[in-house]
């Protein structure tokens, strides 16, 4: 078989947007909405692993995450807490998730947090002794410390935070949570995690139906407009979805509460995790 004549001549370029250009908006709300999802999936798939923290019954994972946590907040001394950021690093490699995702749900934070404690490092916050001269502005050796000491800590406490998610099944987090705070905040959690998902998924089918209708991209005041509508039409339709929900869940005997499975029995692994985090709790009580 032959191709046509017709198509073996130049191909005709729609004009306009369709040639090279940027990538549209409605494309760049496409790529993060598949970004949101790629994220939620990789992190199920960190705590399906065979590892040390992902065998712990879900209890004794959030509780020796809870105390390490509060050890981070709680301690003086950063020698303490870089111990316990070197610490999570190497459970992060003995559980198989590895530096890097870590890094990357931790990076965030510490690079957010060190913008907010820069002022600090200098004498019109934080008096002391002059350090460096910089256009008029002191930076002082305490402000400096104050500012380290505080994004050491924020990063630690991320660091923790990102890797009791990245080894706990969602369904176990919110299971090992009911058994540790009130049952409303867990449901109200729950539910909260759902719709999300839901709602970013709606959005993500609106955005591909317009992309695979259009021909030529659009511009970005027309793009950022049609968003901006798609925006007030989920939240619309969330509202609605809840109110049919509700409803549905009323009428099936849902009282508020959600029904957890039994909790599992506490393993030898369990126990040490429990008493290797509450140690660290007590000797940051020290430092």
């Amino acid at each position: 078989m032959t191709l046509p004549d017709w198509m073996k001549g130049p191909s005709i370029e729609p004009s306009g947007a369709c040639v090279g250009g940027r990538q549209g908006f409605v494309d760049r709300s496409l790529k993060g909405f598949a970004s949101f999802f790629k994220k939620v999936y990789i992190a199920e798939s960190f705590s399906a692993k065979d590892a040390f923290l992902q065998r712990l019954e879900p209890r004794a994972s959030l509780a020796g995450f809870f105390f390490l946590i509060l050890g981070a907040a709680l301690s003086g001394s950063w020698v303490f807490i870089l111990s316990l950021l070197f610490f999570t690093t190497g459970l992060s490699v003995i559980t198989k998730v590895g530096v890097g995702p870590l890094l990357r749900r931790t990076l965030p934070a510490a690079v957010f947090t060190l913008l907010l404690a820069v002022p600090s490092a200098f004498s019109f916050v934080t008096p002391g002794a002059p350090l460096v001269e910089l256009g008029g502005l002191t930076i002082t050796s305490e402000g400096v410390r104050t500012a380290f000491f505080f994004v050491l800590r924020v990063s630690s406490m991320a660091a923790l935070a990102s890797l009791a998610a990245l080894t706990t099944t969602h369904s176990g987090f919110f299971r090992g949570l009911g058994r540790l705070v009130p049952a409303f905040f867990v449901t109200a959690l729950f539910f909260t995690f759902r719709y999300a998902l839901i709602l970013v998924k709606t959005a993500e089918e609106a955005a591909l139906a317009r992309k695979s209708r259009t021909i030529c991209g659009s511009g970005v005041m027309e793009g950022q407009g049609w968003s901006a509508s798609r925006a007030a039409f989920i939240l619309k339709r969330s509202l609605s979805m809840a109110d049919e929900i509700s409803m549905a869940m009323a009428s099936r005997g849902f009282d508020g509460h959600v029904r957890l499975n039994p909790a599992g029995s506490f393993k030898a692994f369990d126990f040490i995790w429990i008493f290797i985090a509450s140690f660290f709790f007590f000797l940051s009580l020290g430092f």
